[in-house]
């Protein structure tokens, strides 16, 4: 990738405003997604962000001459793969356990996703072994998980179930992104706009017809806030940031994307402690640290390389 071995002091200044566009917008999907719960269903919230996110790309891959997906059925069954893995399953999840957990803690949990992506890797891709400092990333990254959830918690759900299941669900939202960014290394090459707009496509399909089935009430609810919220969420966390990630990736590589592994948490908790007075416990500090120690430790030596 362009600009893969370069430091990160030696970024253009629009690097930098890029990498930034995608703290911003992924880490404000937390605060909008609790705001558009208040009064959508969980189904609702997946499926209609989906839909404005592919409605978003296909008007731009038809801008440039292109088509969704490209051509040939395999790759739109690649699209559909992805698509479900990759959206509908993780917003649905994450929609689903903001409605009963701060957005901030969403945030934060959601930072184990590169510590579930080395451990698929090493099952599913054999250019991606577990070294040591891998699995010394992991198991201190897992520490932080289980401190965040609360060691009593996992031994019995007990009265505080519906929190504790709320943050598996998220933690079960980290599995699904990590299995997409392990299993689309299979996929055929496809143009990266292209791919993504077909993958949204096949995501909106999916995604309304299971909210249709599961939820057929579920927009009945809904406020100007949350409708605002929604079309936030389609706009700038599901479409313009799939292609800001596209163009950071080609141009500075992905070591310096890897970079928002470490901001977009922190940005999801100032956004919901400044928006919805969310408030920050300790217990939930330390699980972070714990986290980013981890992440820090397993991504050295691939951040060097």
């Amino acid at each position: 990738m362009a600009g893969g071995g370069e430091g990160f002091g030696m970024r253009r200044p629009a690097d930098w405003l890029e990498l930034s566009v995608l703290v911003v917008a992924w880490g404000s999907s937390f605060a909008l997604t609790k705001v558009a719960v208040g009064a959508l269903a969980p189904q609702w919230v997946a499926a209609l962000r989906i839909a404005i996110g592919a409605a978003l790309l296909v008007a731009i891959v038809l801008a440039r001459g292109g088509r969704p997906a490209g051509e040939g059925l395999r790759r739109w069954l690649w699209c559909l793969w992805l698509g479900a893995v990759g959206n509908v399953a993780p917003f649905f999840l994450i929609a689903w356990g903001t409605q009963y957990i701060a957005s901030g803690l969403a945030g934060i949990l959601m930072a184990a996703v590169p510590l579930v992506v080395i451990t698929l890797a090493h099952f599913l891709l054999p250019d991606e072994p577990m070294t040591a400092r891998r699995g010394a990333g992991f198991l201190v990254g897992f520490l932080g998980v289980v401190f965040l959830i609360g060691p009593d918690a996992l031994g019995g759900l007990g009265a505080g179930g519906t929190t504790v299941l709320a943050e598996l669900a998220i933690l079960a939202a980290t599995v699904c992104y990590a299995l997409m960014g392990v299993t689309a290394r299979r996929a055929p090459p496809m143009d990266p706009i292209e791919k993504s707009a077909g993958v949204l496509v096949a995501a909106a399909v999916l995604a309304t017809v299971l909210a249709m089935v599961t939820a057929p009430a579920g927009l009945s609810a809904v406020t100007p806030a949350s409708a605002t919220a929604v079309v936030v969420l389609g706009v700038l966390p599901t479409a313009i940031a799939t292609v800001v990630l596209f163009r950071l990736l080609h141009r500075a590589g992905a070591g310096f994307v890897s970079l928002s592994n470490y901001l977009i948490p922190a940005f999801a908790v100032v956004t919901g402690i400044v928006f919805l007075g969310e408030r920050l416990a300790w217990q939930d500090a330390a699980g972070f640290a714990l986290l980013v120690a981890g992440l820090a430790l397993a991504e050295a030596r691939r951040g060097r390389r």
